[in-house]
């Protein structure tokens, strides 16, 4: 069976990416979306607002939406007739268990994606204004459609940073997009199943720091997204636990648009792996026991072998991938805030 072209895969990776996000459209953030208008980028929005759950509210923010329409205000006619200050909710609040869709987002003005980025921290908007004060929940996942034509037409990296998921769909023509995913009923039955998932072991959370790490991502939160997405896709499968396919699957999604540098030595050993023939394992002399859970070397040595085929010559033609250490170093602080949120 021949692997399927970049495009196929690329379709691929966005439709799995947008069932992930359907699962855990808050956990994991949003979805960055490269591309302008046309068929593969409406046939994912498509695609990915069928997979939400029914009841969940999706709201379009413009990009020079003002302050009182994005965080409320207060509401003047409802204030007059009350005798007192009523306040109105903004949309941020009104997306609150759904999601925000954000089109043109690389035209988004900095403290309007400031104030997008907070509530995605916090879970809620701080409404202080015009004689109110109140908190409103507004837990969302955002979809930023990014149309920009040169690389540095792109919304506010410190927006991009928190969406788990960066797609490129601009390559992507109406031939592209024929294949379909999980449908509504897999991903509803993954999003109940969700929370029963116990934590990742520490041999997960290790290996997806250190494949950060390795592949010159420096950003805390893309590995804690890593995890989210991992726990979304052993959810997806059907899995008690997430293991490395999940980690592996997570990694080439979160972790592999945002790498910067090749792996030291990864064409070398690629190189050497092909030139030296396999030798058998010598024979055991004990019984075969039950089978050990893997460690870290181990999923990462499986993650390495997922991530995108194209990936290193994409960063040669953006300028070439430094070397990274072997063994990534540091990784225990990122690892501690990945247990935290894990």
């Amino acid at each position: 069976m021949t692997d399927p072209s970049p495009t196929v895969r690329a379709w691929q990776d966005a439709v799995l990416a947008a069932a992930l996000f359907a699962i855990d459209p808050a956990g994991l953030g949003g979805v960055a979306v490269r591309a302008g208008a046309g068929p593969a980028r409406d046939a994912w929005m498509t695609g990915v607002l069928a997979l939400l759950a029914v009841d969940a509210p999706r709201r379009r923010i413009p990009c020079h939406i003002e302050d009182e329409r994005l965080l409320g205000g207060l509401d003047l006619s409802a204030s007059l007739a009350a005798g007192r200050p009523v306040a109105q909710r903004g949309v941020l609040a009104e997306c609150d268990g759904g999601v925000a869709i954000v089109p043109m987002a690389e035209r988004l003005e900095g403290a309007t994606a400031a104030r997008l980025a907070a509530a995605m921290d916090q879970g809620a908007v701080m409404l202080e204004r015009d004689g109110v004060a109140m908190r409103l929940p507004a837990r969302f996942g955002l979809i930023a459609l990014d149309e920009g034509l040169e690389p540095d037409e792109a919304p506010p990296a410190a927006l991009i940073e928190r969406l788990a998921f960066h797609l490129d769909l601009s390559g992507l023509g109406w031939r592209d997009v024929l294949e379909d995913g999980p449908d509504a009923d897999a991903v509803a039955r993954a999003r109940a199943a969700l929370a029963a998932l116990p934590p990742a072991g520490d041999a997960i959370i290790e290996a997806l720091c250190r494949t950060a790490q390795m592949i010159g991502v420096d950003s805390a939160r893309a590995p804690l997204l890593a995890l989210r997405a991992a726990r979304a896709h052993a959810a997806l499968a059907g899995r008690a636990r997430i293991t490395e396919e999940d980690a592996a699957a997570a990694a080439r999604l979160v972790l592999g648009p945002r790498a910067t540098m090749a792996p030291a030595n990864a064409e070398e050993e690629e190189e050497v792996a092909q030139s030296e023939p396999a030798e058998p394992p010598p024979p055991s002399e004990e019984p075969p026991g039950p089978p050990t859970e893997p460690d870290a070397d181990q999923i990462v040595a499986a993650i390495q072998a997922a991530l995108p085929e194209d990936l290193f010559e994409r960063l040669k033609m953006e300028g070439g991938p430094r070397a990274a250490p072997a063994r990534a170093r540091g990784a225990g602080a990122d690892a501690k805030a990945a247990r935290r949120g894990r």
